[in-house]
């Protein structure tokens, strides 16, 4: 069965549910897969202040409930009027959330000064234990800043997600990281599915079978009342479908799974994952260091920049976007039942392809059709 162009509504199509503000290029890390290709200082071009200010006013504008603005990078910490903008936000009535770099500017005090501006949520990246971490964000001792930063940022009352990126380095891992996230009583787990760009290479990518076993075993995750989330990797509601109709997951999903119980126990819960998510351009939205608005950090494609263009009008009535909310993709993508649920991952489609409205290369049904 295929869903007519016509069928599907998007909740997103009035305001996004998130805009990401990549508000400089400069970290301190050098982190594998990096988006941004991160350096040490600013580039030339960035949003200042009252261009910043004009931004969240931009978001606002979106109306009620306005869309979740989220800090990013590069690392916000290195922007001198971060605490300006935040409280800008604040004023605005905005739900402020950032992503820091842990580095060690990142302490406990620093923390405590996100929560005390307003700061509501903070998300930190850990992908694995100790040297693999380390390796990917390409500085020694980020893993140990990584876990001190999140026991600081529990226990100054920030709401805390922690993303993992998923790749051959970090697969076997996986319920390691879970495991320590329970213990640890991190509320959120958001598991990115790599994108091959910036910093990565095509040998850190699984294959089509191997992402549908780590959905199985994030499903199972989610079982032990930790709230689970995927980036890129909408097809996990096409999983989670089949495993309501009795369809289990291959052996790696089996060797993860078991492999969890051993660290934590058996689960009590039941799946706790939503039934439809966001695309990049359906509920997310995306502002460069330079004012750059895209769909997404991982879909790089230019619908204006926020110094000359109204930030709603875009979002509302760009071509692209419209015709990713209507889900009017080509191949596989473009004639599944699922994918007024799924969609699959544009930006990965925009880097196999060159071609946001192309089949998503890591779901196993867009492989089979291609075998045939």
């Amino acid at each position: 069965m295929s869903i007519a162009p016509a069928d599907i509504r998007s909740p997103f199509s009035e305001r996004p549910m998130l805009v990401f503000w990549e508000t400089t290029k400069a970290c301190l890390l050098a982190c594998r897969h990096c988006r941004a290709t991160a350096q040490p200082n600013p580039l030339p071009g960035q949003l200042d202040t009252e261009e910043g200010m004009h931004l969240l006013r931009s978001i606002r504008a979106f109306g009620d409930p306005p869309p979740v603005i989220v800090f990013t990078g590069g690392d916000l910490i290195l922007r001198d009027d971060i605490f300006d903008l935040i409280a800008e936000a604040n004023r605005l009535g905005l739900h402020v959330a950032a992503a820091p770099a842990a580095t060690p500017l990142l302490d406990r005090s620093m923390l405590q000064r996100l929560k005390d501006s307003g700061v509501q949520s903070v998300s930190l990246s850990l992908d694995a234990p100790g040297p693999v971490h380390d390796g990917i964000r390409g500085v020694e001792g980020t893993y140990e800043l990584t876990l001190a930063a999140t026991r600081a940022a529990l226990s100054v009352g920030l709401k805390v997600q922690i993303n993992t990126v998923v790749m051959r380095s970090t697969l076997d891992t996986l319920p390691e990281i879970a495991a320590l996230l329970l213990r640890e009583g991190v509320p959120i787990w958001e598991v990115f599915f790599l994108i091959v760009t910036g910093r990565a290479g095509d040998d850190d990518a699984l294959s089509p079978r191997e992402h549908d076993d780590v959905c199985h075993f994030l499903l199972d995750v989610s079982r032990y009342d930790m709230l689970v989330r995927t980036v890129e990797a909408p097809f996990v509601r096409r999983v989670l479908r089949e495993r309501e109709a009795g369809k289990e997951g291959g052996a790696l999903h089996a060797h993860l799974r078991q492999e969890l119980e051993r660290l934590v126990g058996a689960a009590a819960h039941p799946v706790r994952m939503g039934t439809r998510g966001t695309l990049d351009g359906d509920g997310i939205l995306f502002v460069a260091h330079d004012g750059t608005i895209s769909p997404g950090g991982f879909l790089p494609l230019e619908l204006g920049n926020v110094r000359q263009d109204d930030l709603v009008a875009v979002y509302r009535d760009d071509p692209l976007l419209q015709r990713i909310r209507r889900r009017e993709f080509a191949g596989r993508c473009g004639s599944c039942e699922y994918r007024g649920v799924c969609g699959g991952s544009r930006a990965r489609a925009y880097a196999s392809f060159g071609d946001p409205f192309a089949s998503d290369p890591a779901c196993p049904l867009v492989e089979a059709e291609h075998a045939q």
